[in-house]
Formats: structure tokens, C-alpha cells, sequence
């Protein structure tokens, strides 16, 4: 079931492809609909839910997945293996948790070995939550909160994480407030009649398979994930993300055990000693084949089915190289003709390994990159606009004013928009409790250094008589939303500041600064810069 329901959430383009096959594919669509009700789509209990269904939640990244692998049937052979993984994973993420709450290093490490694994328990998020607000880490912070909040709406814990939450964040007030009513008294669903629905089910299971067509199930298949080159490319709201996937691909495998194996192969003749090491680096541990499957499990619990990694061009490629790899352990534990071809062989995997690992570098060095363009500041200019709160506002003046030469920051594209969308939103609604005349003003400059470096300064200024202490963004204990402005900017190296104007019409402006990126590397980047 859980598999027909990924079919069902494949994307709008998959799902305009097979309605424009006519009638024939439309009847795919209603056998679909038919098909998830007589399967009781979002009935509450147990008893329905399947391990694909277990599985297709974890791999979305739903917060229902920890529950809905705990509701496995323990007589099953998938119930048994999943309850043992989620056994397994657990162990990793309350290292991982204790690690960070203690300061201690190996805290994400601890956290993405469980993740390979099964969900989290979603009790751990209120402790992820507390840890991260401890230490600073003040953005993960409230995306934990978040978490928790959405995954326990009600009691008194999730009481006390509310008012952590609104502390660290006022403007998150109300948002996490507990639905009407006690979820707890609240009556539950009758039980619906399988009976009728099951005979209905084989002839809706027939239908479905008829109206399948070839082309209509090619163009579902089409519909699917794309490679992650191109997802970069089209959505940089994954960036952060693809970065640390990708860091620890090729720090915990490519680097680690395929890197290590550089400097025997380079040896005109393996000797004992180097054949050792081989063995140890390359099959000592967990299996290779299942460590790379770790990796790619990941990915698409992380990013869903935007990706398909199993038709990614380069991961198909390392996927064989690594699998190759995997069966020639007996090749360089024999001698002489034997070992000769397994040592040649390896060779070959290890070089497509390597080619593999300096893309995955070059394409992850090219996502922390923002270009500062006049599209940018009225993006997010338009995107706060469209809040509820920020629309009842009535401005007398809006000017956004672009550089004139092209800039390009190493900032994630995101971070930089939710950064400026917290100040923008701050001066809105600043200016909103004045009198007209209603002014904003958003611009760039660049300051030459006497080192020679450019700052690039983003400047939101604005009409409001309300005066902001400076101190008070730097302290991420004191926060009215700069505060977690503030963090993601000395996360990047930059600085945030509050600067009185001499430009008529306005009082004061708040300034995120960061360093331009180096010339040599922008010049690649950027066409005539």
C-alpha cells in the first residue's frame, strides 16, 4: 500500500501525463482513488499499515514514521526486522543526542549512523531542541521545537516546549498552539465494514492493472526523482541539506576506505603488508555494498522523491565500481595470476571511485554560493509581503535598489532569504506601528578593504521612530527574531549591525555584512566579473 500511495504523490507533471493519455489513463486515476479508499487511506490503527507504507513515510521524512514502524505486526518477518533496526538506530541517536547535550564531539556522526538506519523517536527532538538552544545553534534549534511541537501538540511537556519556543522566537507564537479540544477524550473513527471493500478490491487491482499502460507507466517513471545535479540546479531550498549528504558520503566512504587505497595501488607490486592494509580498509567493518546502500538511503530519506539516485548516471557508475570491489576480496587473498586480475580490477573501480568523489567535491563547493541581485532583495521583499501580517501594512514608499555589478556570496541561497525575510518582516511591521509617511528602503554596497578584501553590505532601512539596541542581536539569549538573524550570519563569518542614516525619509537600517567572494573563484561563477 505504501508503494501505490508513492505512486499517487508522484508530481503534477507525472500526473498531467497520464490524464493526457484520454480516457484509458484517467481510468488509472480513478482505479488509484478507489484503490487507496478500499485500502482505508488515513484510517486510524495499526493493523493497516503495511511495511511499504512504514517504509514510503520514513523515506518522505514523515514524522509519523518512528509510529508507524512501532506498529508493525512483531509476528511478521518485516515487523521483526523493523523493530530490531529501530532497536539498532536508537542506540546511535541517544549517543548522538547525550554527545551533543554534553558538548561532546561525534554528535552528528552518532545521529546520521541512526538515520541510515530507521526514524528517530520524535520524544528526542524536545532534547535536540534544548541542546542546540544551549549551545547557540539557535535556527536548528527552533526547527527541533518545531518538530516536537507538530509531533506532540498537547500535555504539559509539549506546554513548557512552547514557551521555550515562543522565547527563543515570539514570532512563532500561536502557530504551535494545540488544536480544539482533548485529543485524548476526542471520540475515535467507527470501524469501517472491510467486508464489501475486499471484493471490490480484486476487481479494482485487475482494472488497475489493465489501464496501466506501457506509455502511461513510462511516463510515470519519468515523473519520479531526478539526478542530484539537477535538483541542485532547480531547487536551491536543498542545498544545506545536499551538502551534508554529500560531506558524509565522501568522508565516511570515499575517503576513509576507497581513499585509503591510493597509495598501495600506486606500488608497482603489492607486497604482504599493503595487501593487508587493503583488505582491512576496503572489507574489514561493515560490508562495502551495504555501507554505500546506507548512503543512498539517506539521500532519498532526506530529499524524498525529488531524487532518484538509481538513475543518476554517476551514482549508477560508483554503484557498480563499489560492488565490483565487494566481490574481489578472494582475488587479492589468492597469489599470482588470481591475485594479479583482482588487483587490476580494483585498480579500474578505484579510479571511476576517485573521479566520482571530485565531482561530488566541485558540485558541493558550488552550492554555498548567493548572488546578490535586485531578483533576490524583491523576492524576498514580495514573499513578506504576502504574509498576513506583513500585508495589512500600507507602505507610502518601497524602493529596492540592486548592485551594479554582479556579487556572489559563499552563504547558502536559503540562509541568505531567511536572514533578510526575518529583517524585512522586523521593519514592516516597526514602520507598520508609526504614522505615515510608511518607508522601506533594501540596498547593496561594497566597502574596499585596507586588506583588499570587499565587504558586501545588504542594507534594510527604514522610516520607524522605534529605536533598536545593537546589544541586543548579539546576545541569542535576548531574541525578537534578530537574534536568530544574527546566528546564521556569524555562522557564515558576517556581521550584523544597526546604523543610524543620513538618507532623508529614514532612521535607521539594519546591516548583514559578509566578505565577497574571492575574484579568482567569482570569476569562474560569474561571467564577466
Amino acid at each position: 500500500m505504501g508503494r501505490l500511495a508513492a505512486l499517487a504523490d508522484t508530481s503534477g507533471k507525472g500526473k498531467a501525463g497520464l490524464a493526457d493519455s484520454g480516457g484509458r489513463n484517467l481510468a488509472v486515476l480513478a482505479a488509484l482513488a478507489l484503490l487507496f479508499s478500499a485500502c482505508g487511506e488515513g484510517r486510524a490503527g495499526p493493523a493497516h499499515v503495511g511495511w511499504g507504507e512504514a517504509e514510503a513515510a520514513w523515506r518522505a521524512g514523515q514524522l509519523t514514521a518512528y509510529t508507524k514502524w512501532q506498529s508493525l505486526d512483531p509476528d511478521t518477518p518485516e515487523g521483526r526486522e523493523a523493530l530490531a533496526l529501530l532497536e539498532r538506530a536508537d542506540v546511535s541517536y541517544r549517543a548522538g543526542v547525550e554527545a551533543l547535550e554534553n558538548g561532546e564531539e561525534g554528535a552528528r556522526e552518532s545521529l546520521a549512523a541512526g538515520a541510515r538506519i530507521a526514524p528517530m523517536n520524535p520524544a528526542y527532538y524536545l532534547r535536540l531542541a534544548r541542546a542546540c538552544r544551549d549551545q547557540g545553534i539557535v535556527l536548528r534549534s527552533a526547527e527541533y521545537y518545531s518538530k516536537y511541537l507538530a509531533a506532540f501538540p498537547s500535555g504539559e511537556e509539549s506546554d513548557r516546549a512552547r514557551a521555550e519556543l515562543q522565547d527563543l522566537d515570539p514570532q512563532m507564537a500561536g502557530i504551535f498552539d494545540p488544536p480544539e479540544g482533548d485529543p485524548a477524550t476526542a471520540a475515535a473513527p467507527p470501524e469501517a465494514d472491510d467486508g464489501p471493500w475486499l471484493a471490490a478490491l480484486g476487481g479494482v487491482l485487475v482494472g488497475l492493472m489493465l489501464a496501466l499502460t506501457g506509455a502511461a507507466l513510462s511516463r510515470w517513471l519519468s515523473g519520479r526523482g531526478v539526478s542530484l545535479q539537477r535538483l541542485v540546479e532547480r531547487s536551491p531550498e536543498f542545498h544545506p541539506s545536499v551538502a551534508y549528504l554529500i560531506g558524509s558520503l565522501r568522508h565516511e566512504l570515499l575517503k576513509h576506505r576507497i581513499g585509503a587505497a591510493k597509495d598501495a595501488l600506486a606500488s608497482d607490486a603489492l607486497d604482504d603488508e599493503q595487501l593487508e592494509f587493503l583488505r582491512g580498509r576496503l572489507f574489514g567493518g561493515q560490508p562495502l555494498e551495504q555501507a554505500w546502500e546506507g548512503h543512498l538511503v539517506g539521500f532519498e530519506r532526506a530529499l524524498g522523491s525529488r531524487i532518484d539516485l538509481r538513475r543518476d548516471t554517476s551514482f549508477r557508475k560508483a554503484g557498480r565500481a563499489i560492488r565490483t570491489i565487494a566481490t574481489l576480496e578472494p582475488g587479492l587473498s589468492g597469489s599470482g595470476a588470481a591475485r594479479a586480475r583482482a588487483v587490476r580490477k580494483l585498480g579500474k573501480a578505484h579510479d571511476t571511485l576517485i573521479a566520482f568523489d571530485a565531482k561530488l567535491s566541485s558540485l558541493v563547493g558550488g552550492l554555498v554560493r548567493a548572488s546578490v541581485d535586485e531578483e533576490l532583495l524583491r523576492e524576498v521583499v514580495d514573499a513578506v509581503r504576502g504574509e498576513h501580517s506583513a500585508s495589512r501594512v500600507d507602505l507610502d514608499e518601497l524602493v529596492v535598489v540592486g548592485p551594479d555589478e554582479p556579487i556572489v556570496l559563499e552563504v547558502f541561497r536559503v540562509d541568505l532569504v531567511l536572514v533578510l525575510k526575518n529583517i524585512v518582516r522586523n521593519a514592516i511591521l516597526a514602520v507598520g506601528r508609526d504614522g505615515p509617511p510608511r518607508r522601506l528602503r533594501l540596498d547593496v554596497d561594497i566597502d574596499l578593504e585596507p586588506t583588499g578584501d570587499e565587504t558586501v553590505r545588504i542594507r534594510v532601512l527604514d522610516s520607524s521612530s522605534e529605536t533598536l539596541d545593537p546589544s541586543v542581536i548579539f546576545d541569542r539569549r535576548i531574541d525578537r527574531g534578530l537574534g536568530l538573524v544574527a546566528a546564521a550570519v556569524h555562522r557564515y563569518g558576517g556581521a550584523i549591525d544597526v546604523e543610524a542614516v543620513d538618507d532623508p525619509g529614514y532612521r535607521k537600517a539594519v546591516v548583514i555584512s559578509f566578505f565577497r567572494m574571492d575574484a579568482d573563484l567569482r570569476a569562474s561563477l560569474v561571467p564577466g566579473a
